[in-house]
């Protein structure tokens, strides 16, 4: 099983280290994770490829880094950034752009339009926080996701959900993911008949924030049995082993 949405590095609550994480993941019996780095919100460059090549050591192929971009990265004073990710040695296997972090994205379309063409440059898929903010609500992406119709979009957190239906219905490009998702939206999502493009993630360690009485691994297996009571055998596993990242 995939957890695809995992963080590493600094977060307001303090550092989370490569151990920790995929210790905590292991033991809750994830097998692989698609992972990318709160460090880049500090513009830590150096110490995110750090801890990237530190979880690919430690779980090689069942890692799965995704290059998390700022806007500062493309602007004159920082432009040995991108670089710097791009020839670090790390198959960077994903783009992940937050636009309640970084909010010029949803302003500055031309700066958007650049980072789109990193993904197309590298092939792979762009992970998209959505929440109930302005600059991310699901249905601020249908248009982006229509526009790049040759790449392949993930709405983290499916928010607010009938945007996402909405989204999902309209662009055959996009799926979602399930971190911090409630278990019966995620069966919502699977009545309508989108189990095949559902993404089992958890938004793990960022947990300890929200629940801090429980454990990173606690929180993992709780989030899968909740999944399991209200799925059948075979749209948990369907979703559980839906594939996107090679």
């Amino acid at each position: 099983m995939t957890d695809y949405h995992v963080h590493v590095g600094w977060y307001s609550n303090g550092y989370h280290s490569p151990c920790e994480i995929w210790s905590a993941v292991q033991d809750a019996g994830i097998d692989d994770i698609v992972v990318s780095s709160t460090s880049t919100c500090a513009e830590l460059y150096k110490l995110v490829v750090k801890e990237i090549r530190e979880l690919l050591r430690l779980g090689g192929s069942r890692i799965h880094p995704l290059l998390w971009l700022t806007p500062r990265m493309f602007h004159t004073n920082c432009r040995w950034a991108l670089p710097y990710f791009l020839h670090s040695g790390i198959k960077w296997q994903g783009v992940k752009l937050h636009w309640r972090a970084h909010r010029e994205w949803y302003y500055n379309r031309r700066l958007l339009h650049n980072a789109l063409e990193v993904a197309r440059w590298l092939e792979v898929p762009v992970l998209m926080h959505t929440g109930e903010f302005e600059e991310c609500h699901a249905n601020v992406f249908k248009e982006v996701c229509l526009s790049y119709n040759d790449l392949i979009f993930v709405l983290a957190h499916g928010r607010p959900l009938d945007e996402t239906i909405d989204v999902l219905s309209s662009c055959s490009n996009t799926w979602v993911d399930t971190a911090f998702m409630p278990a019966t939206e995620v069966k919502q999502l699977v009545e309508l008949g989108f189990c095949n493009r559902i993404l089992f993630g958890t938004d793990a360690p960022i947990n300890q924030l929200f629940y801090k009485n429980i454990n990173t691994t606690d929180y993992l297996r709780s989030c899968i049995s909740e999944m399991q009571k209200v799925l059948s055998k075979e749209q948990f596993e369907t979703i559980a082993n839906n594939k996107l990242y090679r």
